[in-house]
């Protein structure tokens, strides 16, 4: 394997690490999600805030990432480990040592007692919903390329696909100003060629958007994409996907490969990516 540098100081070890880790997110947000809907009559009471987060989706995601989870962790710990990420190749070389920390963390910790939850109750509702937030816009990365905040803008801008990829990722989204707005001039106007892919959006994402090795191009697309990377060459892209991470399988299609991985990489990495 090569020590090449695909973006500010990381490398294909990095980047496998790094999907290492992601591989470990998703039975812990079900985990995690399960834990609130089991509890829902020990942590919330009727007087809990709302529980709408598409308001989220309107703000730059490090407005939420930097989210402090008030009264679930001291926020002079979650500063040093922001600080240890901040510090490192691209930010991601010292995330799986940082996500060992958080869990060592919570693992060291005792069950929390009727005060420890009368004491974090007033947070829950605010700490939920930057949660599933966060969740649903990493998930929008898998599936899109980018943050769903990303795909608000596009919509206030007019794009009507990027609306319907965002429904598709997570319906709460019709609640947010711009798309209540664009739906409601479709349905005043009569519009049926958007009212009928409005429909569509309740099938979910497709099949093919979900297949695993290319949710896990689109991720490393985008955390290179976020580490500044400004080039990203056919001989790279092939040495990087086919060679180093083993996520796209090289054929005898002679130049189908670099093909394939140029149109990829033009797709989810516009502004980035050159010839």
């Amino acid at each position: 394997m090569s020590n090449n540098f695909y973006a500010k100081g990381i490398t294909a070890e990095n980047l496998r690490a790094f999907l290492v880790l992601w591989a470990q997110l998703p039975p812990g947000i079900e985990e995690a999600m399960q834990i609130i809907i089991e509890g829902n009559d020990l942590f919330f009471d009727e007087d809990a805030n709302s529980f709408s987060w598409c308001h989220l989706y309107e703000l730059p995601i490090h407005q939420h990432i930097d989210f402090n989870f008030p009264g679930l962790l001291p926020e002079e710990q979650v500063l040093e480990w922001r600080k240890q990420v901040a510090e490192s190749s691209g930010k991601i070389a010292a995330l799986p040592n940082v996500a060992e920390q958080i869990n060592n963390y919570f693992n060291a910790r005792e069950n929390p007692t009727k005060e420890d939850i009368k004491a974090l109750r007033p947070f829950l509702s605010t700490i939920c919903v930057y949660f599933y937030s966060i969740q649903y816009s990493l998930f929008c990365i898998l599936y899109h390329g980018c943050f769903l905040n990303e795909l608000i803008e596009r919509i206030r801008i007019g794009d009507d696909q990027a609306l319907f990829d965002a429904i598709r990722v997570d319906p709460t989204v019709i609640g947010c100003q711009s798309v209540i707005e664009r739906i409601s001039k479709a349905r005043m106007l009569k519009d049926s060629d958007f009212l009928k892919e409005l429909k569509k959006t309740e099938s979910g994402v497709s099949a093919k958007l979900k297949q695993a090795n290319y949710q896990k191009m689109r991720l490393i697309l985008k955390v290179l994409s976020e580490a500044g990377a400004t080039r990203l060459f056919n001989k790279e892209l092939s040495q990087l996907f086919v060679e180093e991470i083993n996520l796209y399988t090289a054929n005898s299609a002679g130049g189908g490969v670099e093909k394939s991985l140029r149109k990829f990489a033009d797709t989810y990495m516009k502004q980035n990516a050159t010839t």
